[in-house]
Parts: C-alpha cells; sequence; structure tokens
C-alpha cells in the first residue's frame, strides 16, 4: 500500500512555536537584551562618519588624478622645450625668427617651474590629507572594535541566560500543530498518521531553534484527525520536547547581534579599483570579497571617476556600480615610462603597466591601508566558498522527503 506526502512550507516565525506558556518564556533573546543591542548600535553608530569620511576619500581621488594630468602636463612641456633646443641651431644659422624663439623657450622654462612648484605643492597637501582621512578612518575602526566587543559580550551573556533556563528540570517545550497529508484512499487514518510521524517529528525539531536531531519527545498525541473520501489527511497534533542550546541558536545570535561575515559581490562596467573602508581590496569588474556584516563604505574608482556609497550589509550581497563617459589611451606603454621617469617627485606616481597592443593611462591611487586583495573567484567557486563558511545570511533548512502541510498554532488544543 503506498502513501504519498505532500510538501508544504512551514512558517519560519517563531513565535508561532510559542503555543503555551511553558514555552512563551523561552525566548532566543528577551526585550531587555534587544534594548542593549539598541543602545549599542546608537551608542556606536557610524554612519555619519563613514558618510563624511568616504566623501572626502573620493574628492582625494579626483585631486590625486588632478595632480597626475598636472605631471603630465609638465612632460609635455619639457619635451617642447627639447624640440625648441633642437631647432635652435637652425633659427641662428637662418637669423630669423630667433627673439621669437627665445621668448618661446623662456616661456617653456617658467611655465615648466610653475606646474612643477605646483605639482609639489599640491602633493603635500594630497599627504596632509591622506593623514587626516586616514586618522578618520581609525577613528571608525576603533569604534567598530569597540562595538564589536560589546556585542561579544552580550552574546555571552544571552548564551549564559539560555543555557541555564534550558538545563532546568521543568524546562519544555509544548508545541501544537495543524497539518494535512496525502494517504492513500485505501488506508487507515491510523496507518497514514503511523507513517506521517517521522515526518512531522523532523520538521518540528527543523523549524524550532530550540530543537535538533538529537532533541528527546517527551509526548506526542494525535487530538483530532480526518480524512477524506480523495485521501487528505487533516489532523492536529500536541507534542512536547526538551529543548537545548545548539547550533541554530548560536547560528541565529550571529545572525541577529551582527557577528557574522558575508560575501559580498563587486561589479563594475570597467575595470575599476575597489575600496572598502578606506582599503583597497583589488581591481576589476567583478570581485568577491568577505566583510563582517554591518555599515561599510564601499567606492569604486576608474580614471576620474568615483562611485561610493555606504552600505548596511546585512548578508551576501551583490554592489553594482556603473561608470558614463569611459575614455581610453592609446599612447605607448614606452611613452609611459618617459612620463613616469620625468615627473618631479611627490606623493603621487602613475603606475606603468607591461606593453600592450592598447595601453591604458595609469592612475595614480591613494590606499590608506595595506592592500588586501581580493581573490578573483568564479560564481561557482564563490558559492561554494560561501556556503562551506557558512556566510550565508538566511539560513534555511533542507526539506525532508516526505512532504507536510504543517501550521503551528498559538491556540491550546481541546483534548
Amino acid at each position: 500500500m503506498e502513501i504519498s506526502v505532500r510538501y508544504g512550507s512551514i512558517s519560519l516565525a517563531l513565535l508561532c512555536l510559542y503555543a503555551s506558556n511553558s514555552f512563551a518564556a523561552l525566548e532566543v533573546i528577551t526585550t531587555s537584551e534587544k534594548q542593549t543591542l539598541n543602545k549599542i548600535e546608537n551608542q556606536y553608530d557610524i554612519d555619519t562618519l563613514l558618510i563624511t569620511v568616504n566623501d572626502k576619500f573620493s574628492q582625494l581621488n579626483k585631486k590625486a588624478y588632478d595632480v597626475e594630468g598636472l605631471k603630465k602636463t609638465i612632460v609635455s612641456e619639457q619635451q617642447r622645450y627639447d624640440e625648441l633646443i633642437t631647432e635652435l641651431p637652425k633659427v641662428i644659422r637662418a637669423k630669423t625668427g630667433l627673439p621669437e624663439t627665445y621668448k618661446q623657450i623662456e616661456e617653456s622654462v617658467n611655465l615648466v617651474d610653475e606646474l612643477t612648484l605646483k605639482a609639489e605643492e599640491d602633493s603635500k597637501r594630497l599627504e596632509t590629507e591622506k593623514v587626516e582621512i586616514l586618522t578618520e578612518y581609525e577613528a571608525i575602526n576603533k569604534k567598530r572594535a569597540a562595538k564589536s566587543q560589546q556585542l561579544f559580550k552580550l552574546k555571552t551573556d544571552i548564551t549564559n541566560r539560555l543555557i541555564a533556563d534550558l538545563s532546568k528540570s521543568s524546562s519544555t517545550l509544548p508545541v501544537n500543530i495543524n497539518g494535512s497529508t496525502e494517504c492513500s484512499k485505501y488506508q487507515t487514518i491510523a496507518d497514514c498518521l503511523k507513517e506521517s510521524k517521522s515526518s512531522i517529528l523532523s520538521n518540528t525539531r527543523n523549524e524550532s531553534p530550540f530543537l535538533n536531531d538529537k532533541s528527546v519527545l517527551l509526548s506526542y498525541e494525535v487530538i483530532d484527525a480526518n480524512m477524506n473520501m480523495r485521501g487528505d489527511l487533516h489532523y492536529k497534533v500536541a507534542m512536547n520536547f526538551k529543548p537545548s542550546y545548539n547550533d541554530k541558536i548560536d547560528s541565529m545570535l550571529n545572525e541577529e547581534l551582527g557577528l557574522k561575515s558575508a560575501m559580498v559581490t563587486l561589479i563594475s562596467n570597467v575595470p575599476a579599483d575597489w575600496y572598502i573602508n578606506g582599503t583597497k581590496v583589488g581591481t576589476g569588474k567583478k570581485l568577491f570579497h568577505e566583510i563582517p556584516l554591518g555599515k561599510h563604505g564601499i567606492l569604486a574608482s576608474y580614471q576620474n571617476q568615483d562611485k561610493s556609497s555606504v552600505e548596511n550589509v546585512e548578508g551576501n550581497g551583490v554592489f553594482n556600480y556603473k561608470f558614463a563617459n569611459v575614455t581610453s589611451s592609446n599612447k605607448a606603454s614606452n611613452q609611459a615610462k618617459v612620463v613616469a621617469a620625468e615627473v618631479p617627485k611627490g606623493i603621487l606616481k602613475p603606475t606603468v603597466k607591461q606593453p600592450q597592443p592598447i595601453a591604458q593611462k595609469a592612475k595614480a591611487k591613494y590606499t590608506l591601508f595595506s592592500d588586501q586583495t581580493s581573490i578573483k573567484l568564479s560564481d561557482d567557486d564563490a558559492k561554494k566558498k560561501s556556503s562551506d563558511k557558512g556566510y550565508e545570511y538566511f539560513m534555511g533548512v533542507t526539506p525532508v522527503n516526505k512532504k507536510q502541510n504543517i501550521e503551528f498554532t498559538n491556540e491550546p488544543i481541546e483534548k
């Protein structure tokens, strides 16, 4: 005789499990603990600080790009000076246009000196701004670290309370459910319920944060059951378990308190430089990077354009920054080498790439912290890595083989 069991969804709303007074006392996080959490969040709020420093960092990159352009103008003017000096003997022999040539040489020398001085002064100002921004990021990181310490302390307090409450001999978890399943119309109600019991228990254990596959079942009673001529069985079951602290509670606490990590995907239409909280994490059109849950300043930079935002990372996510009016350079890499060699000393140094068919203009960038380059992964690798380390924000439960349509109720079942 066959039985087919129909899967339905089991509500993840934990309030549905608070079916009796004895269970109502079992809370993962109490009201007072939530108030403590809110107090910590407000005390260490870094939204305004992140927005301000992220904007300053974006402006710093734009100024750095302007200084780089200034240095390239110096190199171009130096090349013009060299051309004038090369042509000077011909002008002298021709005895025509000599005053004009001398004037052009004088103007070129004065312009190079003027631009060189400006580049050096601007570079010094940028270095000062860089130090100030670094100080602001460090202050934010200190607040973030202090917040983490407070959150870990709160988690310890919550864990100790839960373990103490769940260890009491009087601590039980009553669960009342209304469910339905599909039986063979030739099967008795008792036989169908007997075959469905294991999946009912499994689904109940999966749904409750206080239960796992090793949880002890104290009682199990079918209060009511009826089946129509098509084999659709509806039932009411009252169960009682011994709750315990387990990995599901620990994971839930980490999620609620923001103590987990997440894998973020950074996407752009150009090979941008990516920064998180002032630290360069890599360059490319697509990067994967692991960061703690919470507020983070994300900045993508390409040529003289920047895209930035402050994001509240609550789980694995994708951040897409699209750049418009993107230009490209056709200058050869050997010319780029000349530019790098001739610029005056300063904090901005163009990055010279190896020869390519079409060379990309090098851009000076500030990395306020050490370069923590992200690993470029394929989508499959990223998903596998995320799964292995538990980065998923929404913790789902793998369905069992039998389908159940179960509704947890708050109402006591009449016996």
